[in-house]
């Protein structure tokens, strides 16, 4: 079963402005046992560093990515569902931006298989460098940023 997710988290919103990140045209579809398990112990972990931390900037979307198939060759494979065949994503990314008070910059990125996730892996297992979001993406995080700070510093697994 394929739910409709969302990029935003629900009730962050006024109620006067409608979300477009809540539009039914841009629900990303999500598996249901991700949205509730491991995804949401990664929101809940964004909101949490809001506590430490001058400025929370998260970039969440959707990811296509390849696998080896039994032939030996990488192929990007994914559902469609509905009369309009729309997309399922395979995976789905999320980065923070995290300014600290003394005005470092810090930037995690993180990747997950729309799948079932065991929700006792650590997120650490879910960082990937930046490199491979903007890649698979196509959005530039990183020169973006350097054109405010030289002062970056990514954490990556490991």
């Amino acid at each position: 079963m394929i739910a409709p997710g969302t990029l935003s988290v629900p009730g962050r919103v006024s109620p006067r402005r409608p979300d477009p990140g809540r539009r039914k045209t841009s629900l990303p579809r999500r598996n249901p046992h991700l949205n509730q398990n491991a995804w949401n112990n990664l929101e809940k972990y964004c909101r949490s560093l809001t506590k430490h931390n001058k400025n929370v900037y998260v970039c969440t979307g959707p990811l296509f990515l390849p696998r080896m198939e039994a032939d030996g060759k990488m192929y990007v494979k994914y559902q469609v569902i509905g009369k309009n065949h729309v997309a399922v994503p395979t995976h789905f990314f999320k980065v923070l931006i995290l300014e600290r008070p003394g005005g470092e910059i810090e930037l995690r990125s993180y990747v997950m298989p729309n799948c079932p996730v065991d929700e006792k892996l650590p997120l650490e297992r879910f960082l990937v460098p930046i490199e491979s979001i903007e890649r698979a993406s196509g959005l530039l995080f990183v020169p973006n940023i350097l054109k405010r700070t030289s002062n970056l510093k990514a954490i990556t697994a490991g």
